[in-house]
């Protein structure tokens, strides 16, 4: 009989640690439960913040974009208007370097 009290025992014993791990599962599942909900309400967030950070980003661009467009249709005719008195000045110079070359070898033949 010692052994059907010790079968008995182990039995007991062995529900005892069922229902605890049991127990146990349920706090995890719980647990997990409000991981998941979590998870999900902080992928959203960010799901949202990325979409407003990109608009963002696009609005900065497109406005950078228009300003830089009206400097340069701004810059523009003064930057041809720059160029063309840049090379007056540069006719003028090479004019002024070809008359002084010739004056001056108009003087070595005279010498």
């Amino acid at each position: 009989m010692a052994t059907r009290s010790s079968v008995r025992e182990r039995l007991e014993k062995a529900k005892g640690k069922l229902k605890q791990y049991e127990g146990r599962l349920r706090e995890v599942e719980g647990r997990l439960k409000t991981l998941r909900s979590q998870a999900e309400r902080a992928g959203g967030e960010a799901r949202v913040r990325f979409t407003r950070a990109e608009r963002q980003v696009r609005q900065t661009i497109d406005a950078t974009l228009k300003n830089l467009d009206v400097t340069v249709k701004a810059l523009e005719p003064r930057a041809r208007k720059a160029l063309e008195q840049t090379r007056l000045v540069a006719r003028g110079v090479q004019a002024g370097i070809r008359a002084g070359a010739a004056k001056y070898r108009g003087t070595l033949r005279k010498g």
